[in-house]
C-alpha cells in the first residue's frame, strides 16, 4: 500500500525546486521519490552482511593493472 508524504517550502525554496524539476524534465512526484531515495540511502548505516562486502579481491595476474585503470579513466600516467 502506497504511502503519501506531504510538506512545506518556503516560497524560494518552491522556485529553486521547481527550476530543477523543469531543467531536468521530470515531475514533482519523481523528484520527491528521489529526493527520498537518495537521502535515506546516504543516511542509513551499511548493511554489512550484504554479499557484497563478503566479496574477495580477483587477482587477473597482473600487479600494474591499477596503474593502467587509472590511465584510461583519467588519461594520464599515474606517478611512481
Amino acid at each position: 500500500m502506497a504511502k503519501v508524504v506531504q510538506t512545506e517550502l518556503e516560497e524560494e525554496e518552491y522556485k529553486r525546486f521547481k527550476t530543477a524539476i523543469k531543467h531536468k524534465g521530470i515531475s514533482v512526484k519523481e523528484a520527491v521519490k528521489a529526493a527520498i531515495a537518495s537521502w535515506t540511502s546516504s543516511s542509513l548505516p551499511l548493511e554489512t552482511e550484504d554479499p557484497f562486502f563478503k566479496l574477495e579481491p580477483a587477482d587477473f595476474g597482473d600487479p600494474a593493472l591499477s596503474k593502467k585503470v587509472d590511465e584510461i579513466l583519467y588519461g594520464r600516467k599515474t606517478r611512481k
